[in-house]
């Protein structure tokens, strides 16, 4: 009988520690908030998604459940603005946070978001020199130093080409872990379709059911889609007044689909390059629509006056899941496709004296505006 106790209770601990194998259990402690409520959420192609809630009781909160594979969840708290990620496996993650400096947060129990440490301290210094370069070029915006101004945008150029380095390298050595392929999808924006297709083959099909894999494997085959030479996907969006408009309507011209949004600081300072093509070119067949990636309405309209864009402008105000810029893949603006009159794809990401370049090899020199005569003054 004794013996058979024994067996049975063995069962049991080899029962628990195989569900937890099975589940996750984050238990977390915060200082700096004794009770209310705490969330997990994820982010799901534009806005962060609940995917869980508890109460705190005494700072002390606990999450269960059970995933297929890890994902990148953020903890918040309804009292603060406190936004702590964690890799969410199936352990048994400790969590302590400190609500007034959430930098000293600690997390342990998951051994992916253990490796996602190892990332985070390998770029923490390009991290520090890039915000460095930020501060520089603000101080030089404020008074007005055009040098100091050219400087940082250069610095901080070089110093975005060694972060993406930085992440192809360790999704490339840690292609079985879910970590290059998150780290790989969050840079996306700033990796060309031969890099990322290259990197998207080495995964290891272990992670083929990762959402973070069938992101990047799905934004390879919508960078196919919309590359040089490829037909312009067609798409329909409101205008300001709430008139649809397709793009194929506007067939019959050199079209520039022009992605941008009213809070969008390094799209206003675009603008007047668009607004410059526009009044050199319109006369001879060209145009541009405007594809905002605006919330407010409100807002929408009142940049496209104070920019005076006069061209045809639609969103669906719907930000970053913009439907036009799912389409072609945006993940950053400004950002742009230039069409011909069949509405091919000819260029992309065309800014400043580059559109002005492409627009004066496809149609020659601007057009000349018709001076007017002045008026004779009669004594």
């Amino acid at each position: 009988m004794k013996k058979l106790a024994f067996i049975l209770l063995l069962g049991a601990i080899l029962a628990s520690c195989a569900g937890q194998k099975d589940n996750y259990t984050i238990n977390g402690r915060i200082t700096g908030v004794d009770s209310g409520m705490v969330y997990l959420q994820k982010f799901d192609v534009s806005e962060w998604v609940k995917v869980d809630s508890s109460k705190i009781l005494k700072g002390a909160f606990t999450f269960q459940g059970k995933m297929n594979m890890p994902e990148m969840w953020i903890i918040t708290f309804k009292q603060k603005q406190v936004f702590v990620p964690v890799f969410v496996e199936n352990s048994r993650i400790d969590v302590r946070i400190f609500a007034d400096s959430t930098d000293k947060s600690t997390i342990t129990g998951s051994a992916t978001h253990d490796l996602y440490k190892v990332f985070q301290k390998q770029t923490d210094s390009l991290n520090k020199l890039v915000d460095a370069c930020y501060k520089d070029y603000k101080t030089a915006k404020e008074s007005g130093d055009s040098v100091k101004m050219k400087k940082a945008d250069s610095t901080n150029d070089v110093l975005d080409k060694a972060l993406k380095k930085n992440v192809i390298d360790f999704a490339t050595a840690h292609s079985n872990s879910v970590v290059g392929a998150y780290l790989v999808m969050r840079n996306a924006w700033q990796i060309e379709l031969p890099e990322l297709e290259a990197i998207s083959s080495k995964f290891d099909t272990s992670l083929n059911r990762s959402t973070y894999v069938l992101s990047v494997k799905k934004r390879v085959d919508i960078l196919k889609a919309v590359q040089i030479g490829q037909p312009a996907p067609d798409f329909t969006l409101n205008d300001t007044t709430g008139k649809p408009v397709a793009l194929s309507s506007l067939k019959g011209k050199i079209l520039l689909v022009d992605f941008w949004a009213s809070w969008c600081g390094p799209c206003r300072h675009e603008n007047p390059n668009v607004v410059k093509a526009f009044k050199a070119y319109n006369k001879k067949g060209f145009d541009v629509l405007g594809v905002s990636f605006d919330t407010d309405h409100g807002k929408w309209v009142k940049a496209i006056k104070a920019d005076t864009l006069t061209w045809n402008h639609v969103s669906d105000l719907k930000g970053w899941g913009n439907a036009a810029g799912k389409l072609y893949g945006i993940m950053s603006i400004p950002a742009n496709v230039l069409l011909d009159k069949d509405m091919k794809i000819i260029g992309r990401n065309l800014r400043g004296e580059d559109l002005m370049k492409k627009l004066n090899e496809l149609m020659g020199p601007p057009a000349q505006e018709k001076k007017i005569p002045a008026k004779k003054v009669k004594k």
